[in-house]
């Protein structure tokens, strides 16, 4: 990542919000190509708020969002799906696709209304299912999964996507030790490897630390805290956030980055 890069992802002076209830109170943030930013807080805190904000599916009460250097509203949905893909936290099934069929729904702001899938589209699913660890998956019906299957599905078709903006909402969430290793290793990996930028919402405090070039955490629609983990994942900011006295920050001893535990 070259520091004089300009952000892929700008919010300025963001607010939004639910029926006249501002959740979000004036975010500033940024995630420039090369690099995994982690946004960690506290439950209603407002970091699923944020990522519809800034992907556009919340209108904002105030505050700019761009993508690529252009202001969101000046895109239209297809322009903003080639530019940013989404995991969301939640998404039940709503018809009985194949996972094949599903990680392909990925590839839709590629080709026009109708058009059948091409090679070019049927490789890049290929390639989403084995880094999510999904080959031998594409002819299982979606309903047939267990929890942790469909978010890794979830995950394949962002990935299919091929956007240079990628934003998640907890891709880990139900996954087993080794799968959420695999996940965060693959984040990074297409950070620095392919040059996107990653957003990622995260509970796991250490698995952001281990993974991220930078975070963020949230308390009631501001950011408390925002640098590397070493400078965000503190005792003072934990505790101020989270209101947990018991928590503890130590190096990790196999990598040195800053770990959270509790000491009751």
């Amino acid at each position: 990542m070259k520091a004089e890069q300009e952000p892929f992802l700008q919010a300025r002076a963001v607010r939004a919000g639910y029926s006249g209830r501002e959740v979000l109170r004036g975010i500033d943030l940024e995630v420039r190509r090369g690099e995994v930013l982690s946004v960690a807080g506290p439950n209603g805190s407002g970091k699923s708020t944020l990522l519809r904000a800034v992907t556009g599916l919340l209108p904002l009460h105030g505050g700019e969002v761009r993508i690529g250097g252009t202001p969101l509203g000046d895109l239209s949905a297809k322009e903003r799906a080639r530019r940013c893909a989404v995991q969301p936290q939640v998404e039940a099934p709503m018809f009985d696709y194949t996972v094949g069929q599903f990680v392909l729904l990925g590839r839709h702001p590629h080709r026009p209304p109708l058009a059948a899938a091409t090679a070019q589209d049927r490789d890049a699913a290929s390639r989403a299912m084995e880094e999510t660890d999904l080959a031998g998956f594409g002819e299982r019906s979606i309903r047939s999964l267990s929890t942790g299957e469909w978010q890794r599905t979830l995950l394949a078709r962002a990935l299919a996507q091929e956007a240079p903006l990628l934003l998640l909402d907890e891709p880990a969430a139900h996954l087993d030790p080794g799968h959420r290793f695999v996940v965060h290793t693959l984040l990074r990996s297409l950070a620095r490897e392919q040059n996107r930028a990653v957003l990622c919402v995260s509970h796991d405090l250490n698995l952001a630390a281990e993974f991220s070039d930078r975070m963020i955490i949230m308390t009631q629609g501001r950011v408390q805290a925002a640098g590397t983990p070493e400078e965000v994942l503190t005792e003072p900011n934990l505790r101020e956030v989270f209101r947990c006295e018991a928590l503890r920050v130590a190096p990790n001893p196999f990598t040195g980055r800053p770990g959270t535990f509790f000491a009751p």
